[in-house]
């Protein structure tokens, strides 16, 4: 995957999100463009549940006390509650879509500037 890829299915993912924050149907947020990306609706369900975990993840701190952990795990429930009632409905992803149409909520990353190089690297003197 390249890297325009990766940020576009990133995008795509905060796209998602926002959606189901707002919708909180459990429908999942459907563009026909995004297919290249996911293969499908069970394939964005399947990227979302992938996010959903390493957040989870990198925000749990095992070192710390019980009552922190489950403040925080609390807080990404309820943060997250659009995008859990898409990852916990079992009925499939197909059955339940939410087409969207019209401009993206999330804008695409803007390009960056290429690195320049003024110059060669600086290489130490030899004696």
């Amino acid at each position: 995957m390249t890297w325009t890829e990766t940020h576009e299915r990133t995008r795509i993912l905060r796209e998602v999100e926002a959606v189901a924050t707002d919708d909180m149907s459990g429908a999942v947020p459907w563009r026909a463009e995004w297919a290249p990306y996911f293969a499908g609706p069970a394939g964005l369900v399947a990227a979302l549940q992938s996010r959903w975990n390493r957040m989870v993840e990198a925000q749990l701190d095992e070192r710390s006390g019980p009552d922190e952990v489950a403040e925080t795990y609390a807080r990404l429930r309820e943060s997250h509650a659009g995008t859990l009632r898409i990852l916990n409905d079992p009925t499939p992803p197909v059955d339940r879509l939410l087409r969207i149409t019209g401009e993206t909520r999330i804008p695409a990353h803007p390009r960056r500037r290429g690195l320049r190089f003024h110059g060669g690297p600086v290489l130490p003197s030899v004696r």
